[in-house]
């Protein structure tokens, strides 16, 4: 035997009207305390006003059982996959080299520091476009956020020996460098940092030959896509 009720609302048996269910057209059901919607489900979605607090008998059973996340808006933040590992599609990442193996910087003196005017970009992560701009040669951060960055630079060098900087800079202003020492041929340098960026702050990389021994020594930076090249990501 079955039987159907129809009522719009059920409270307590005092008659408290501040908090219950609300069963309303268009498939909604609303529960509410202190006169607060608090959870409301349609036919479409759920929403949960306040903080949700997910638990479990135990902890092989417990917690929420998701494998996407998505904002508000519809896009996809994060997956899970049936081995736990989270994928983050929208992470902004980049890398960046020339876009030929022969790019030649051309010489330059003593101490002077030389832009990686990259312009070749790859395995660009963030969903507007690429981090980094091949107009301005320079990494733009689109939010707010930890980032590790980092470059490589190839050389020439005509001399004996010179120290070879690879430099980073943050808004115009180096932050970070590196030094070896070079002997006369071919050789390089790199330099990595993590560094705090608010958004639309800028990085750029930079190379350098300081030679004191013959500062009329030239050297020549070259570009290929293994030797030369940039990178960035945002971890927090």
């Amino acid at each position: 035997m079955t039987s159907t009720v129809n009522t719009d609302k059920i409270m307590n048996s005092s008659g408290d009207q501040d908090s219950g269910v609300d069963l309303l057209v268009n498939d909604q059901v609303k529960l509410k305390t202190a006169n607060t919607d608090r959870v409301t489900v349609t036919d479409a979605t759920t929403t949960v006003a306040n903080a949700l607090a997910v638990t479990g008998e135990s902890t092989l059973t417990g917690g929420a059982k998701v494998n996407t996340i998505k904002h508000t808006g519809g896009t996809t933040a994060m997956t899970i996959d049936s081995t736990g590992r989270i994928l983050q599609p929208a992470k902004p990442s980049f890398t960046v080299s020339y876009n030929n193996n022969s790019y030649n910087w051309g010489g330059t003196s003593n101490g002077t520091l030389v832009k990686m005017a990259f312009n070749s970009t790859g395995g660009n992560g963030h969903n507007t476009g690429s981090l980094w701009d091949t107009s301005d040669t320079r990494m733009e951060a689109p939010v707010a956020g930890r980032y590790l960055v980092g470059c490589q630079w190839f050389n020439n060098y005509s001399s004996d020996y010179a120290r070879v900087g690879a430099h980073i800079s943050i808004n115009g202003s180096t932050k970070y460098q590196s030094y070896i020492v070079q002997w006369e041929g071919p050789g390089g340098n790199n330099c990595a940092a993590i560094v705090n960026l608010a958004a639309n702050d800028y990085v750029e990389f930079w190379g350098s030959i300081y030679d004191s021994n013959a500062t009329g020594n030239s050297w020549t930076g070259y570009g290929g896509h293994t030797e030369s090249y940039g990178y960035g990501y945002l971890i927090g």
